[in-house]
C-alpha cells in the first residue's frame, strides 16, 4: 500500500507541473507569445584499451549524451557502457542509463523528474533503478560556469542475483536524493565537470561521484579524462562496497 501511494504521488507531481509553474514568476524571455525552435546539443565519448603479452586485456568505455532545450522544458538523455576483459573473460560489465525531464518555474528553480537504470553484472545485483522528483535550483550560471542543485523524494527498486538474508529477490524502498551538477571553465578550450549523487533510504546509502577534466583538441573534438566513484553502505555478501573507474576518451560534442 506504501509502494502504490509513493508512486501515485510522483506521478501526480508531474501532473501538476504546468500549475506549479504559473505560481512563480517566470523570466521575462519566457513570456514572448512567438514559438521558439527547440535546441538540440550533446556528445558521445569513446575510450578503448588493448594489452597484449604476458595477459590479453581489452576496455571498452562509452558514453553518449543528449539534451534538448525548449522552454520551460528541457530534456536530458545519459547513456553509459563499460565492457572488460582478461585473457578472454569477461571481468566488468555495466551499463546505465538516466532520463531527466526539467519545468522551469522561474529564472532560478525547476522540478526535476529523473529516472534511472543500472546493470553491472558484477556487482551482486540483476538490475538497480530509481524514480525521483525534486526541486532545482539553478545557483550559479554565467560565462565561468554553473552550478545545479537538486533535493528530492523518490523511489528505488533493487532484483538482486541471489535472495538476502530475509529471502528477498527484490529490494523496494523510499529514498531521498539529492544531487549536484557543476562546470567550471578553467581556460580556453578546458573545463571541470562534477556530478555528485546521494540517494538514500532504509536498506542502504549510494554515493555517486562523476569527475571530468576535459580539453579541446580541434574543432568539436576533446580529451577527456575520467574519475567515476561509487560507494554502496550495504552491499551483497562478497562484493566490495566501492567501485572506482579512472578512463581516458575522446569526446565529440554537436
Amino acid at each position: 500500500m506504501k509502494k502504490t501511494l509513493l508512486s501515485s504521488s510522483l506521478f501526480t507531481g508531474l501532473l501538476l507541473l504546468p500549475s506549479l509553474s504559473q505560481a512563480e514568476d517566470v523570466d521575462a524571455s519566457n513570456t514572448d507569445s512567438a514559438p521558439t525552435e527547440a535546441a538540440w546539443s550533446g556528445d558521445a565519448e569513446l575510450g578503448f584499451i588493448q594489452t597484449s603479452g604476458n595477459s590479453d586485456t581489452q576496455s571498452f568505455n562509452g558514453k553518449f549524451s543528449l539534451i534538448r532545450e525548449l522552454e520551460p522544458v528541457t530534456t536530458s538523455l545519459n547513456l553509459e557502457a563499460l565492457t572488460s576483459e582478461e585473457d578472454g573473460d569477461a571481468s566488468k560489465e555495466r551499463y546505465i542509463a538516466g532520463l531527466e525531464h526539467d519545468y522551469s518555474l522561474s529564472k532560478r528553480s525547476y522540478v526535476a523528474s529523473v529516472l534511472s537504470y543500472e546493470d553491472d553484472r558484477f556487482n551482486g545485483y540483476q538490475y538497480q533503478s530509481s524514480l525521483s522528483v525534486g526541486y532545482g535550483y539553478h545557483a550559479w550560471a554565467d560565462e565561468n560556469g554553473k552550478l545545479d542543485l537538486v533535493v528530492g523524494p523518490g523511489y528505488r527498486r533493487s532484483a538482486l542475483e541471489n535472495r538476502n538474508e530475509d529471502g528477498d529477490k527484490v529490494e523496494e524502498e523510499a529514498i531521498g536524493r539529492a544531487s549536484l551538477k557543476l562546470l567550471v571553465n578553467i581556460g580556453q578550450g578546458a573545463k571541470f565537470t562534477e556530478q555528485f549523487t546521494v540517494e538514500g533510504g532504509e536498506s542502504k546509502i549510494v554515493y555517486k561521484s562523476d569527475m571530468g577534466l576535459e580539453s579541446t583538441l580541434v574543432g568539436q573534438l576533446a580529451m577527456k579524462i575520467n574519475y567515476q566513484v561509487k560507494h554502496t553502505t550495504d552491499v551483497p555478501d562478497d562484493k566490495k562496497n566501492t567501485d572506482s573507474l579512472v578512463g581516458v576518451t575522446l569526446v565529440y560534442s554537436f
